[in-house]
């Protein structure tokens, strides 16, 4: 064989192998996008349903009794809130979600898989900032463009407005009124115990959600913010304290506006509803 021909030889197998190589990367990320429009992109833990779980009837909270509302402030984050979803899934637990709009924007899978799952989406503005400290266009922003993103990725128009560090402003509130969204909703933190984003650890956020647990008591805990840096074991909290509720005796709903003002959740206009 000539050196020509070998050297035709040699390009041809390189061309092969650039050609295959190809083909082996288009096709992983292919399968990359096709995960994250699925939600798969979980980074971190994710839940397995116990066999408890799967002998859960399927409304265990039609019953009458006492009610509390799970809310997550700040996600979504592929961090947490696939394992919380997993446990409100396995738990047959509606929850009630106030998420950034910028989280949002950037995991919109999970976005529609909250909404897809029977959660409420509500909004907690674009960015996380300290209201009272933003001029009245700044605020506009901040809580229009959030409820434009949650309503073009759920086909539902958020309702709820939670104020981050539950911080209101008369620009706000003016805001809030302006695009008819209820506002000024709170939560019930009475007692010493530390929350989420004190990274207490998974027993101490248990006894935090019993402590605070009451009728009508809305619950403030986190699916991404500061709690990201918790170790992973804390979330291990939520089917916990679920659990326990129930063997108390509690049920779960969903926040909802009301025209009655709730003492138990620092004057919310809100109610926990089935």
């Amino acid at each position: 064989m000539s050196f020509d021909d070998r050297r035709r030889n040699v390009r041809s197998l390189l061309f092969f192998a650039v050609a295959l190589l190809g083909t082996v990367v288009i096709s992983f990320v292919g399968s990359f996008a096709g995960a994250a429009d699925r939600g798969e992109l979980a980074l971190g833990p994710r839940y397995t349903a116990t066999a408890f779980d799967r002998g859960l009837p399927p409304a265990p909270d039609a019953r009458p009794g006492p009610r509390v509302a799970l809310t997550f402030d700040d996600g979504p984050s592929p961090q947490l809130t696939p394992y919380i979803l997993d446990v409100l899934a396995a738990k047959r637990v509606r929850a009630t979600f106030f998420l950034q709009g910028n989280h949002s924007a950037d995991h919109p899978d999970i976005v529609r898989r909250v909404q897809a799952e029977g959660h409420v989406v509500a909004n907690h503005g674009w960015e996380h900032p300290w209201f009272p400290d933003l001029t009245p266009e700044e605020t506009e922003v901040e809580i229009a463009r959030t409820n434009q993103v949650l309503t073009d990725l759920t086909g539902v128009r958020p309702t709820l407005f939670r104020y981050p560090f539950g911080q209101p402003s008369p620009a706000g509130d003016a805001a809030l009124a302006r695009l008819g969204i209820t506002g000024g909703i709170h939560w019930k933190w009475t007692s010493n115990r530390e929350g989420d984003f004190q990274c207490p650890g998974a027993d101490r956020m248990v006894d935090y959600v019993v402590t605070e647990a009451a009728d009508q008591a809305m619950l403030l805990l986190h699916d991404a913010g500061d709690v990201v840096s918790c170790s992973p074991d804390q979330l291990q909290y939520l089917p916990r304290a679920i659990d326990e509720l129930r063997a108390r005796g509690f049920t779960f709903g969903v926040v909802a506006p009301s025209p009655e003002r709730s003492a138990i959740n620092a004057g919310s206009p809100a109610a926990v509803v089935p």
